[in-house]
């Protein structure tokens, strides 16, 4: 008994059969489909419970599996060349020679983003191996691959979530994977364009797991300034995904101290993390800079000390300025 699906043909897309892939592309004009409405592209189905664009957009099958343990996926595996987003109900529909030794009767829906890591749920999708297909009904979200693999298998490494969060002059990174299979290790890499990466360092995974692990990573003292990370997940088997771009704005906490404040003679300047500021002037309050020493000269002063004894009573504006050209100013008050 074979499943009845309706094909809508609309203006602006055309469909494509073949032998080994069937395609749909749509273009500019509006591909609309009603809520209720079943659209099957080579035995994938979509029923979207709300009206659905699925303008500029290509739909294409292949009968290659993706490598997974236990088991891979079945030889049935839908890309999407843009990430589809609704709410509805997926159905895959199969032969039993696709099944690619997976058990039909605990078969899930797997999908991936274009990150290409796939979250495959547990007795969430629905199969039917009388009528050899999968479905599941639900929210989805950024879809760019869609197959049905074994409930229990991994199509490498699911992972749930990637924070990267300052905390005080750090950047911490933490992740949480559900499911590993041949997992080797991750690698941390930051970008401050996100075009051009560099490694910052490794974290070795469980290598495999059925359970949420957790993980993190610590960027000590970047500056100030907007930092991309991103993961390398790779396998024993050197196969890798990378995990999507997490960016972050890090604001300068670094609190400098002026003392005594206000000062007769001698003024020290008191930075955290042992750092030595690049420049430091004194400016008067009509603007004239009444005193300036750049590193070299700083470094020679006794004990760090500076000696204002010659200043002129009188409120000045004393600026600091880091390596990294942030800039800490303060009033200062000369007895």
């Amino acid at each position: 008994m074979k499943a009845n699906h309706t094909l809508i043909a609309l203006l602006g897309f055309t469909a494509v059969f073949a032998e080994a892939q069937a395609q749909l592309k749509t273009g500019a004009n509006s591909f609309f489909i009603s809520p209720g409405t079943t659209v099957t592209v080579s035995s994938l189905s979509l029923t979207p419970t709300e009206a659905t664009n699925l303008n500029n957009n290509e739909i294409t099958h292949s009968d290659v599996a993706i490598a997974g343990k236990p088991t891979g996926s079945i030889n049935r595996v839908y890309n999407l060349a843009s990430p589809l987003t609704f709410k509805g109900k997926v159905l895959i529909a199969y032969l039993e020679s696709e099944l690619n030794g997976n058990n039909e009767n605990v078969l899930q829906i797997a999908h991936a983003g274009p990150d290409h890591i796939y979250t495959i749920p547990t007795n969430k999708s629905t199969p039917d191996p009388i009528l050899n297909n999968v479905s599941e009904s639900g929210d989805w979200t950024n879809i760019s691959t869609l197959t049905a693999t074994e409930s229990g298998s991994g199509l490498p490494v699911t992972l749930v979530d990637f924070v990267a969060a300052q905390k005080e002059n750090d950047v911490v990174l933490t992740w949480s994977t559900s499911f590993e299979a041949n997992s080797d290790f991750f690698e941390i890499q930051h970008s401050t364009d996100g075009k051009n990466w560099l490694v910052l360092g490794d974290v070795n995974s469980n290598g495999d797991s059925k359970i949420e692990r957790t993980y993190s990573y610590v960027h000590e003292r970047p500056l100030a300034a907007v930092h991309y990370y991103r993961l390398r997940m790779v396998d024993n088997d050197g196969k890798f995904a990378f995990s999507r771009i997490r960016n972050i704005r890090v604001a300068n906490n670094f609190a400098v101290a002026f003392h005594p404040n206000p000062v007769a003679d001698w003024l020290t300047i008191e930075m955290p993390d042992a750092r030595q500021p690049e420049n430091v002037k004194i400016v008067s309050k009509s603007g004239s800079v009444v005193y300036e020493a750049n590193k070299s000269e700083l470094q020679k002063l006794p004990d760090g000390a500076i000696n204002l004894k010659q200043l002129t009573a009188g409120i000045y504006v004393i600026q600091v300025r880091e390596q990294d050209g942030t800039l800490h100013s303060s009033k200062l008050i000369k007895n």
